[in-house]
């Protein structure tokens, strides 16, 4: 069985043949090692060869081979972006992505805060979206410097107890 695993959708043309993605949160720090994806054309996976990778800001450029033009590109505007082989994704040891944490259970000073429901992006950092057990949501910053531990694998967060920025302000 093939399983193809999504990481990024084309979203417009950008200079000499690079088209500009949106990636699937997390997933900016394997786009080096991938040399080889596929592309979603009604159902069907095509093969295409990365040739080169821009970054500009928070935007990726993804250049193909043999699309050399803003004409040869515009039928990739809108497809889908999928790697194989889920090991193009593998992280260095000590790295996850964002998205692993979803599901994880939160804890500050031993007492359980509540699950991570979802993340985002925002322009400053990605944001956790942790619902409590009274059903209520709260925002967090994901910064490192408010965690004592993160856990993606026993899906386990842990807040230091000062940082304030997760205390309830009503």
């Amino acid at each position: 069985m093939n399983e193809y695993f999504l990481i990024a959708k084309i979203t417009s043309s950008g200079k000499d043949g690079f088209v500009k993605t949106d990636l699937i949160l997390g997933i900016s720090g394997c786009l080096d090692r991938l040399k080889i994806v596929y592309l979603d054309f009604w159902g069907k996976k095509k093969k295409f060869f990365i040739e080169d990778i821009s970054r500009q800001k928070k935007s990726f450029y993804l250049k193909f081979k043999n699309f050399d033009s803003d004409r040869d590109i515009q039928t990739l505007i809108g497809r889908e972006v999928f790697t194989k082989d889920k090991n193009d994704l593998k992280l260095p040891d000590g790295r996850f992505f964002i998205k692993d944490l979803i599901g994880s259970e939160v804890f500050r000073d031993g007492i359980r805060v509540g699950s991570v429901k979802d993340v985002f992006e925002s322009p400053a950092n990605d944001v956790l979206e942790i619902i409590n057990s009274e059903g209520r949501e709260i925002l967090l910053p994901f910064v490192l410097e408010y965690f004592e531990n993160v856990d993606p694998e026993r899906k386990i967060l842990i807040l230091k107890s000062g940082a304030g920025v997760y205390d309830d302000e009503d």
